[in-house]
């Protein structure tokens, strides 16, 4: 589940590449040899390069910043017997505010059931061309425990989340970052902290080059695996506003990935729960979890 603190199903396959359900014949073959081709001509198997090859940087100059789905649950069905997630949709208005100013095209889901939540992650890997994106963003906030994540009806695997924008899955978004956002518990372990003393002191470019099809994803979860993560019924998350606190102020000038460093930063050093009548949440700390197969630095840079 998720803890809040005063003052501080049914299953998919994935459709498979181009949308095609279960159907591998059902594209073209190639003329030339190189076998089925996949989406805009591009033989199946291969993609088109979105950034010279040692590039430091991923290519975010595409005609379009890129598409971001947010996923907001503060009701559940009756049956699961899950609270209200009160602030949630203070998270969500400001990570909608968030990526709008950083150029993305935002859709917000409110409340979905399982099989919703994975319709909507099929149609934005399957139906949606993101040639000429830069990037892609996804925002899911809801209840959570230890491998899995709640609709407003039940659980799925964390996974589904990420496995249909693979580069065998989703070839327009191959070598592209995809960036997730997650706010939601991961167990229900506490963290008390550790308080720390200090010590007294006296004074060239390759034509092909082949990537895995996990490559350019980053997980920015909200806490480490088994733990609680913490949101204030007023505030909202502590992740989600030291997200919104540290991208606003800073992608101007820095990449996302050192980016996620301040906002654990913040996220360690400004929060804490308060809950003196119930002390064994009182006091308590979180920490973000950043898994990275990013290849290149994200900058944010302004699209005029």
């Amino acid at each position: 589940m998720e803890e809040t603190v005063n003052g501080g199903s049914q299953h998919d396959e994935p459709r498979g590449t181009n949308g095609q359900v279960g159907d591998p014949g059902s594209s073209e073959t190639d003329a030339g040899g190189l076998g089925r081709t996949g989406m805009d001509g591009i033989p199946l198997g291969f993609a088109r390069m979105s950034a010279e090859r040692d590039a430091v940087r991923y290519n975010m100059s595409h005609k379009q910043r890129g598409h971001c789905a947010i996923f907001n649950h503060r009701h559940f069905d009756e049956h699961t017997g899950l609270g209200e997630r009160n602030g949630t949709d203070r998270d969500r208005d400001q990570a909608q505010a968030l990526f709008t100013n950083l150029g993305f095209q935002v859709t917000v889901h409110n409340n979905l059931r399982v099989y919703e939540i994975k319709e909507k992650l099929q149609d934005l890997a399957f139906d949606v061309n993101h040639s000429e994106c830069d990037a892609l963003v996804v925002v899911f906030m809801s209840h959570g425990e230890k491998d899995v994540l709640w609709g407003r009806d039940g659980t799925f695997n964390p996974d589904y989340l990420f496995e249909n924008f693979k580069a065998d899955q989703c070839p327009t978004l191959a070598g592209k970052p995809k960036l997730f956002f997650i706010q939601a518990c991961r167990g229900e372990k506490l963290d008390a902290g550790t308080t720390l003393k200090q010590d007294d002191i006296d004074a060239g470019s390759q034509a092909y080059y082949k990537i895995p099809n996990a490559a350019d994803f980053l997980e920015c979860w909200s806490t480490v695996p088994g733990h609680y993560s913490w949101r204030n019924p007023a505030n909202g998350s502590w992740f989600i506003q030291s997200l919104v606190k540290v991208l606003t102020q800073d992608s101007a000038h820095d990449d996302l990935l050192s980016m996620m460093t301040s906002v654990n930063r913040n996220l360690i050093l400004n929060f804490e729960s308060f809950c003196p009548y119930e002390q064994v949440m009182h006091r308590k700390k979180q920490a973000a979890c950043i898994v990275s197969t990013l290849m290149r630095k994200v900058y944010f840079t302004p699209k005029y």
